[in-house]
């Protein structure tokens, strides 16, 4: 059975490896960093900027601390503000989390048991995320969850991809954007904090977009779910680059096997 001392001494440790990620709140733009001239070089620490939250009302807006905004409400939704073209199934689905946060009682996602949070999910938490491009593969680093995105360059989707948490990612460039399909993506997975829904029949299609001289980076969102939604909608978020932050460890296995219950005992003996 863990102790109170033992449960503040974990509280005081939570505190001090998160104090230094509290410092860069999204939306933060620094002016004096410079990003590369080149449109195709990606390289470099992101992260998000002006985040989108969700109302009671189901209304959208930008920034923090908005009217009405539901805790942990963060969405991906299109980009005129409306509500996705929900099919039944997507519908139901989208509507059990949303009672579940206005009732203050959430329903688990893989996350919950850190399990990959998926793509594009893994954007949406404040955490940055470092682009890493090589010869053949482009790979995306989330420090949350320490997820990572393996893109490879210049090849096929395949026609019968196996289902997992993250999917299989393909990319290419047209022009100076970088162009993700990933499909295979698990159904237990949500695209947003709030949990919008999607099924393992999701064709992602994402547009990578450096702008402001390499200081921010759009990427622009379609999801192609015939099962979720009655036609394909697409969402967009910019980044900044971040040259003064690297990645912090995360750790999400503690008690991974040992759950503690709500009165802080856990399964070990």
């Amino acid at each position: 059975m863990r102790t109170a001392s033992t449960l503040a001494l974990a509280a005081a440790a939570l505190a001090l490896l998160t104090a230094p990620q509290a410092l860069a709140q999204p939306g933060t733009d620094n002016p004096t960093i410079k990003g590369s001239a080149d449109p195709r070089d990606l390289n470099g620490v992101w992260f998000l900027n002006n985040p989108s939250h969700l109302d009671r009302d189901r209304t959208v807006h930008y920034g923090k601390n908005g009217p009405m905004t539901l805790a942990d409400s963060r969405v991906l939704w299109p980009i005129d503000g409306s509500i996705p073209p929900f099919t039944d199934w997507g519908l139901k689905r989208f509507n059990a989390r949303y009672d579940g946060n206005i009732a203050n009682k959430p329903i688990a996602d893989p996350s919950t048991s850190c399990i990959p949070h998926g793509v594009p999910r893994a954007m949406v938490p404040t955490y940055p995320f470092q682009i890493v491009q090589t010869k053949g593969i482009t790979a995306v680093l989330y420090e949350v969850a320490h997820d990572v995105q393996m893109i490879y360059m210049d090849r096929p989707l395949p026609k019968k991809p196996k289902i997992t948490q993250m999917g299989t990612s393909v990319g290419h460039w047209e022009g100076d954007e970088l162009v993700v399909q990933t499909v295979g993506l698990d159904d237990s997975a949500i695209i947003d904090q709030m949990g919008t829904p999607h099924s393992n029949q999701l064709k992602l299609t994402e547009r990578f977009k450096k702008t402001d001289g390499g200081r921010h980076l759009e990427v622009t969102m379609t999801f192609d779910d015939p099962i979720a939604y009655k036609a394909p909608w697409t969402a967009r978020t910019t980044f900044n680059l971040r040259t003064d932050m690297k990645l912090m460890e995360y750790v999400c296995e503690e008690n991974n096997r040992n759950a503690v219950d709500a009165n802080g005992v856990t399964g070990a003996k």
